[in-house]
């Protein structure tokens, strides 16, 4: 039994990629989505930059999630408090973990095993077919059929598509606005 009960899972969710915290992996593919997305819409930008981009947002969103939840528990300062914290980072791991694979992709660009920017296309792509192998398994673990499954999955890969694309867009504006004030302090 899980003494957080804030940080419980559905049960079908338990063996499914992403560990017991699913949710926490969806959350990652598409942070991990957005940024490459952003770094993609500047055609100067390479594939080591956005790797450590990449890897340096999940990480930050990995311990800020943790520090929601710890912070969310009331702030525990008894003997626990070091288990509390322990809990949380383990509960919201999976936001890390899902970088792995467009991180991989990233990287064979850095290497130039793969051309830089096709690296960061196929970062995207391999975090799209991520979003639809979780939803796909998810909409399984529940009981649902395969038709289903593919249509529940068509249409949350479709809102996390729609989510990285806006996040894309505050990225990208974020960078304008913060360059034209960089041009007007000359």
């Amino acid at each position: 039994s899980n003494p957080h009960p804030i940080l419980e899972t559905a049960p079908h969710a338990r063996h499914v990629a992403g560990g017991v915290n699913v949710g926490s992996a969806v959350y990652g593919t598409i942070v991990a989505i957005a940024v490459i997305g952003a770094w993609y819409a500047d055609p100067s930008s390479g594939a080591l930059e956005t790797l450590t981009s990449v890897a340096a947002t999940l990480v930050v969103f990995w311990i800020a999630h943790a520090y929601a939840h710890v912070v969310g528990q009331g702030l525990p300062l008894d003997r626990a408090a070091s288990s509390h914290i322990v809990s949380a980072l383990r509960h919201d791991w999976p936001i890390t973990q899902a970088g792995i694979l467009p991180i991989m992709v990233l990287g064979m660009g850095a290497l130039n095993i793969i051309d830089e920017r096709s690296s960061l296309l196929g970062a995207m792509a391999s975090g799209v077919i991520m979003l639809m192998v979780f939803s796909i398994a998810m909409a399984r673990r529940a009981g649902r059929s395969w038709l289903q499954s593919l249509l529940l999955a068509t249409v949350f890969v479709s809102l996390g598509i729609v989510v990285a694309a806006l996040e894309i867009k505050r990225l990208r504006y974020t960078y304008r606005v913060n360059a034209a004030c960089r041009l007007h302090r000359v």
